[in-house]
C-alpha cells in the first residue's frame, strides 16, 4: 500500500503540459542573467580564474569592481564578455590572401 501512495499518476490537460514544457524550456534563459561572476566568466571563456583576474588587472577585458560591502567583487556583463570573444576573431587563409591582394 505505501509505494502505491509514492507512484501515482496525475493526469495533465494538453494545455498544461505545453505552458510547463514551455516553462521549463524558458527557464535556462530567464536564468541567464546578464550581470555575471568570476566563474561564469570562466566557464564562458573556458581560461582560469588567475588569467581572467589577470586580465582585469592589465585592462584587457570589459569588467565592473562593485564596492558594495568591504571588499571589492569583479562583475561582468555578459553581452560584454560574449562580445570580447568575438573580437578575438582569426581570420581564414582565404581572408588573408584577399587582403594581400588588396594592397
Amino acid at each position: 500500500m505505501e509505494n502505491n501512495k509514492k507512484n501515482k499518476l496525475y493526469y495533465v490537460s494538453t494545455a498544461d503540459l505545453i505552458k510547463l514544457m514551455n516553462d521549463v524550456m524558458n527557464a535556462d534563459k530567464k536564468s541567464a542573467s546578464e550581470i555575471i561572476g568570476i566563474d561564469e566568466v570562466c566557464r564562458i571563456t573556458g581560461l582560469s580564474k588567475h588569467t581572467i583576474y589577470k586580465k582585469t588587472s592589465n585592462k584587457e577585458i570589459p569588467f565592473y569592481k562593485s564596492t558594495l560591502s568591504r571588499r571589492s567583487v569583479l562583475r561582468f556583463r555578459r553581452s560584454e564578455i560574449e562580445n570580447w570573444i568575438l573580437k578575438h576573431r582569426i581570420g581564414t587563409v582565404d581572408e588573408y590572401l584577399d587582403a594581400q591582394d588588396a594592397l
